[in-house]
């Protein structure tokens, strides 16, 4: 599958195509040099199914696809499900370790509303396949699951060295991103971006549908809900980011960071995949900076 497909120029104001391709074992850099057929450039959409030769080398110490021929294939060509990354880790191991640790919460109130939405199966399972971003970060078929479960992790830790709640910090930790099974569509051949989710984005459309199961639990606490619903829009950390209010709490202030550290940290990952050992990264990537791999 062909993503991120553009025209651009050397030094020498020759045009070329740059593109990337991607299927469900990950993803490689392509350049196509030469005379660019006029057709080919109006035919690749934002997202299209490629049929391709080439030699793979390394330039600058990275990975990458010096393309002869580009064909654009039609979607009865492919079997979609093939072209979707997905994570590598056991998806069935990475949502029973989020239960254990949704079950030990020690708030009854918080621990009820975790155990009404994960025995929504509908939703748990979305939860479960849904990826955690169209291309930033975890970008992948059960991406939001693992980063969900990494986030976790951190929170453990960090609640043993700072006075937190510790109950409201793993619940935060785990479902800050829930808005992304409404934001984000994966069961079309690719990623893409909901209506509601252009319209509203997943920070509000989190703090909604925490809400929705708040409401089917009567005498949930109204401070409870108050903090949990501040975390869950503030979790963006900076209004320019997403978030309709920056972190003012403990618990809010510390999701917002481990969420950063986790979503960075999987950045370098994913864009240093096909380095080798002393070669630096492309620019084009979420962190906007070549990254160093240390030989």
């Amino acid at each position: 599958m062909a993503v991120d497909a553009a025209v651009r120029k050397d030094s020498r104001g020759t045009p070329y195509l740059s593109l990337k391709l991607v299927d469900r074992t990950g993803s490689v850099d392509a350049r196509m040099w030469g005379r660019l057929p006029e057709d080919l450039m109006q035919e690749i959409p934002g997202t299209a199914y490629v049929d391709v030769e080439g030699q793979a080398h390394e330039y600058r110490g990275t990975l990458q696809v010096k393309l002869d021929s580009l064909r654009v294939m039609g979607r009865d060509e492919v079997a979609e499900e093939d072209y979707l990354p997905a994570t590598e880790q056991d998806r069935r191991a990475l949502a029973a370790e989020l239960e254990t640790v949704g079950r030990s919460l020690e708030n009854e109130d918080l621990r009820q509303l975790f155990e009404l939405m994960v025995s929504d199966a509908e939703f748990w399972e979305a939860f479960c396949q849904a990826p955690a971003a169209k291309g930033m970060h975890h970008a992948r078929i059960g991406g939001l699951l693992e980063h969900s479960v990494s986030c976790s992790r951190i929170a453990r830790s960090l609640a043993e060295i700072y006075p937190v709640d510790r109950d409201l910090l793993l619940f935060g930790a785990i479902f800050h991103d829930v808005g992304k099974v409404r934001e984000l569509s994966w069961n079309a051949g690719g990623f893409a971006y909901t209506t509601v989710g252009r319209l509203l984005g997943h920070v509000v459309l989190g703090e909604r549908l925490v809400s929705e199961y708040i409401a089917m639990l009567p005498g949930f606490p109204e401070e409870l809900s108050l903090r949990l619903s501040h975390l869950l829009i503030a979790h963006q950390g900076e209004t320019e980011y997403g978030s309709p209010e920056r972190p003012k709490t403990m618990e809010a202030l510390l999701v917002h960071l481990i969420d950063n550290l986790d979503a960075r940290a999987a950045m370098y990952q994913e864009s240093t995949t096909n380095v080798s050992p002393g070669g630096w990264s492309h620019h084009e990537n979420p962190l906007r900076r070549a990254l160093y791999v240390p030989e």
